[in-house]
């Protein structure tokens, strides 16, 4: 005969396993911070409250509501939390952060709705199945009065516990504060305004130079010489900052390509939607070879990438370049599988070039871009180029940046070779950073925005001007704005960034399978994990490695200025404000100006 279970003791051991799971959970995480030994008590007073909840509810007899379907929905409740808490659990250990199916879609490409539906569905299945296996294999007795008193007894007084411990955290421990969520509040805030001063002189004139714009991949600024890397990674772009411009805090708007290049190329903050995505076709968008193709400049972009990856080719607009090649453009790659594949960029560097001796010979000015590809994994490049070995990656990465900065230096070369550099401005700068240190416990890129990955090398090389440190902290945003200003081009309206300024607030996110966002303004820094509801605080002047977190509370105003800005950005393109313009405290704040 099956041995019968009482509702109390299985409610008590499967909390407890629970309970012990997370203390597991947290033990190889390896952060006994007061946050994680709070969650620890608070899970579990919420185990054992939801689980004796469900039973209590359950051993009831009503009428309409049979034994055997009370026995079944019970240890369906039961399976069905376990399961939630289980899943929770793992994806904590490996990601950080609770499951989300926002990763699944982002990696697809897939439609959001059937990915969830997916899940969803996969997930009730799997729920049915084991309540189904339990139902046959568990003898569970229907509760007597007695067993309901004391069921009741357990429910008040792990439910009086669980309250005892949330009034604990909101009186004295305030560790699991909410992000402000009321977004008509947010609107009705006044942001302060900030007195701006030009980061360099703007009297600078000039006739129709020509114009190279050299976008690197997945490069931090630390990795190059002439930010103060030992190894001689970048000897012929070293050369060039020399007497050039050169931004030691340049931030880049994203950590992941997709966002980052398009939003460098158009001046436009990518961040639009909660579902990873680009900016729908239809929205204003202006991109840097449109204005100086409108000047009657010959116009070309070459690139290594694949542009389709993550749709960025249907935001991209292709129709002001004359001539126009990335890696899937004669059909063929060198590496690279699916929505990644692409080219060496010694091919794109001889494209290039034979481009440029054919389009110097018009002697009409040229507007050239260029985009290289080699520091993002897999790292690929020619086996000649193995300058530093090849026993880590990070040895690996600066052989592939050697070989992208050769590729530099034959554009560098040409110019010099047929007398153009006195009339050639170059600008130089990358998508984003590279975490090759595995520092904050995260690697490679757009999984955080920390400063690692933000941070990225700005050099303009301008005929005329020497060489000139900017140490103040700038955006990508500004970085095109920027440039055409010197030329003495009007800013277009469809450009949300402007002339690089002080103190103006840097914005930047994630959005890959973690959703973060994050404001540097002066030396605060803020960052918001739009996941998990909870804030990072760090004073870069005091703490530039970002190691030790503020109290949040001291920083409303920062926080809110932060959601008031990712509450612009969506609402922009969820309502398609462009179409019927009107000027508010959103367009102000962001800079929206159609």
């Amino acid at each position: 005969m099956r041995p019968k279970l009482n509702h109390i003791w299985i409610s008590i051991i499967i909390s407890l396993i629970l309970s012990l799971i997370t203390i597991i959970a947290t033990y190889m995480f390896d952060n006994w911070s007061i946050r994680h030994i709070y969650n620890i008590f608070f899970m579990t007073f919420l185990n054992f409250t939801i689980l004796f909840f469900s039973v209590t509810l359950l051993t009831k007899h009503p009428k309409f509501l049979k034994n055997k379907m009370r026995k079944f929905l019970r240890i369906m409740v039961m399976v069905l939390y376990s399961t939630i808490y289980l899943i929770s659990t793992i994806s904590f250990l490996t990601t950080g952060q609770i499951i989300r199916t926002q990763g699944i879609i982002f990696i697809s490409g897939a439609n959001p709705i059937l990915i969830n539906t997916i899940a969803i569905t996969i997930i009730a299945i799997i729920i049915i199945l084991i309540t189904l296996l339990f139902y046959k294999k568990i003898n569970i007795p229907e509760a007597e009065p007695q067993d309901r008193k004391n069921l009741k007894k357990v429910l008040y007084i792990s439910g009086i516990l669980l309250a005892i411990t949330v009034l604990i955290n909101t009186t004295y421990l305030n560790i699991n504060e909410d992000i402000i969520t009321d977004y008509d509040a947010l609107i009705n805030y006044q942001s302060e305004e900030i007195i701006l001063s030009s980061v360099f002189s703007e009297n600078i004139t000039f006739g129709k130079p020509n114009v190279i714009l050299i976008l690197l991949e997945t490069l931090s600024a630390e990795r190059m010489g002439a930010y103060g890397y030992e190894k001689n990674t970048t000897p012929n772009i070293d050369r060039l900052a020399e007497n050039s411009l050169v931004f030691t805090n340049a931030y880049t708007t994203s950590t992941h390509s997709d966002y980052a290049q398009p939003g460098l190329l158009s001046s436009r903050y990518m961040f639009s939607y909660e579902d990873h995505g680009i900016p729908t076709e239809s929205s204003p968008r202006k991109f840097i070879w449109d204005i100086f193709k409108e000047d009657d400049y010959t116009t070309g972009y070459y690139s290594s990438q694949d542009d389709k990856w993550q749709d960025m080719d249907l935001y991209l607009n292709y129709e002001n370049l004359d001539n126009f090649s990335y890696s899937r453009t004669d059909g063929k790659t060198d590496y690279g599988a699916g929505l990644a594949q692409k080219d060496y960029d010694h091919k794109t560097a001889a494209l290039a070039i034979q481009w440029l001796n054919e389009t110097t010979k018009k002697q009409d000015p040229f507007f050239l871009y260029l985009n290289f590809q080699a520091t993002h994994l897999p790292r690929s490049y020619p086996e000649e180029y193995n300058y530093f070995g090849e026993n880590s990656d990070q040895e690996k990465y600066d052989n592939a940046l050697r070989y992208v900065d050769i590729q530099v230096g034959k554009i560098i070369n040409f110019l010099e070779e047929n007398n153009l550099t006195d009339n050639t401005i170059i600008a130089i700068t990358s998508d984003h950073g590279e975490d090759l240190e595995n520092r904050h416990e995260i690697s490679n890129h757009g999984k955080s925005i920390y400063n690692e990955e933000l941070i990225v090398p700005a050099i303009i090389k301008i005929p005329g001007l020497g060489h000139e440190v900017i140490e103040e902290k700038v955006s990508h945003i500004d970085f095109v704005p920027t440039l055409i200003h010197m030329l003495g081009y009007p800013i277009p309206k469809e450009f949300q960034g402007n002339v690089m300024l002080k103190n103006r607030p840097i914005f930047f996110v994630t959005q890959s399978h973690k959703y973060l966002i994050g404001m540097i303004e002066n030396d605060t820094k803020v960052i918001l994990d739009l996941n998990r509801d909870l804030s990072e605080i760090y004073n870069l002047e005091d703490d530039p490695n970002e190691i030790n977190q503020l109290k949040s509370k001291e920083y409303s105003n920062e926080i809110l200025k932060l959601l008031l800005w990712s509450y612009c950005q969506k609402n922009y393109y969820s309502k398609e404000t462009w179409k019927d313009y009107s000027e508010n405290r959103c367009t102000r704040n962001n800079n929206f100006k159609i």
